[in-house]
């Protein structure tokens, strides 16, 4: 899917986006708020400043996409493959990394206010200046 046709779709209501395939798509800055990307292919997106707040995806995988400085907050990253993610400068308050895995994953200078990552397995390359305030960590382990 192209992200024409992906902002189209959305412009006019639609917000169940599962399956699809945006494999090096340009998003950055789009609006895409309770977005739904459940197994969508995100590998290569750009979404540099974005706003998926709210959006929602099982299984996805994000892998090397671009998210920095995006706004994610409630954000569901549940079993999610988030290996060289960048995060960087993103607002994740409130997401949901529970039983994410993967590895090179960026958190320098995100906010995880309040974020859950409770069973994650990430390897970090960088969490320099990340607010962790009120993060459930429980069982995670940082490879």
């Amino acid at each position: 899917m192209t992200a024409v046709e992906l902002l189209e779709r959305y412009a006019v209501g639609e917000r169940d986006f599962a399956g699809v395939d945006l494999n090096g798509v340009d998003l950055s800055g789009a609006v895409l708020r309770e977005i739904n990307l459940d197994r969508a292919d995100l590998s290569g997106v750009n979404f540099t400043g974005a706003d998926l707040s709210g959006g929602y995806g099982r299984d996805r995988h994000p892998a090397y996409t671009k998210i920095r400085y995006a706004i994610l907050r409630n954000a569901i990253f549940r079993d999610a493959n988030v290996s060289y993610v960048n995060f960087s400068r993103s607002d994740l308050s409130f997401a949901d990394f529970s039983r994410a895995y993967g590895n090179g994953v960026c958190f320098e200078d995100a906010c995880l206010f309040c974020a859950l990552l409770n069973d994650a397995e990430i390897g970090i390359s960088s969490f320099d200046g990340a607010n962790v305030e009120e993060t459930i960590l429980q069982d995670a382990e940082w490879v």
